[in-house]
């Protein structure tokens, strides 16, 4: 058995494991493949969190490094009120967290106009995001950072306005495979029969099979039967399985961001991208 560790159960991380699982593409290549919360599971050897993975590589905490990335369009938005155009207070993402990163990198960029809001720190995870976007529609914050326990088209619904979208606003590789060296291979024979599954899984998103709008729906929460198709056309679809020279692109540039030193792409610090499929 393989232990994929997930840091939030959603869309973004998971669509493509379970696509596989399903549709019998690890059946295909031979393995068997658990998702399991990294937090509670550190023997996982795979990683489906791509940018949590690298900050721990930075940081000297494990030693990641990818195999497949899934997107470099981070699927986060900021959502308002419309009363509320100029949000004062946003329900964020925990200290140390790689989307509060994000969060601050794009509201300090030169030009945003209107004096960043103060952020209130939620939980990650399921949890969070729901105690996130109670906090928005209660009234306690004036906007929120989402992910992808939401479809857009279910936010706005509930009479919310996007903001901004974390995936046209920056480029940062954020789901997919990677392997912990200390415990395993990027040339193990069972890593490439999960990064063959998973490259066929990203073939079935990418045709709008079926499959994966089931798969979508399953993760969304308040969603209705339009939810799922849309999400998976809107942002999924078009998304998802960036080329290689895309990945490296924007890999190059999460690291020189993260450890503020300029990392060209094809030398990228640590080889974190260098065995990407």
């Amino acid at each position: 058995m393989i232990l994929l560790g997930y840091r939030d159960r959603n869309v973004h991380e998971l669509l493509c494991h379970e696509v596989a699982r399903r549709a019998g593409y690890y059946d295909r290549f031979g393995v068997e493949v658990r998702a399991v919360p990294a937090a509670e599971h550190p023997e996982a050897s795979l990683s489906a969190g791509l940018g949590g993975s690298l900050v721990e590589s930075v940081r000297g905490r494990r030693r990641w490094r990818a195999a497949l990335v899934h997107t470099v369009h981070p699927l986060f938005w900021i959502w308002q009120r419309e009363e509320r155009p100029a949000p004062t207070v946003l329900a964020g993402h925990p200290e140390g967290s790689i989307v509060l990163a994000f969060t601050e990198r794009l509201l300090s960029r030169p030009g945003s106009g209107n004096a960043a809001p103060s952020i209130l720190h939620f939980p990650a995870g399921d949890d969070g995001d729901l105690d996130r976007l109670e906090a928005l529609t209660s009234g306690a914050v004036d906007a929120a950072v989402l992910g992808s326990n939401f479809a857009p088209s279910t936010l706005s619904r509930l009479g919310l306005t996007e903001s901004l979208f974390f995936g046209d606003a920056l480029r940062f590789p954020t789901a997919g495979v990677a392997v912990d060296l200390d415990l395993t291979s990027v040339d193990d024979p069972s890593v490439r029969a999960v990064v063959a599954a998973q490259q066929a899984a990203l073939l079935t998103v990418r045709s709008r099979d079926p499959l994966a709008v089931e798969v979508v729906a399953s993760f969304l929460h308040r969603s209705d039967e339009h939810d799922a198709p849309r999400f998976l056309e809107d942002y999924l679809a078009p998304q998802y399985g960036p080329d290689r020279a895309d990945v490296r692109a924007a890999g190059a540039d999460a690291l020189a961001w993260l450890t503020e030193e300029p990392h060209p792409a094809g030398t990228v610090a640590a080889d974190f991208y260098v065995e990407v499929r």
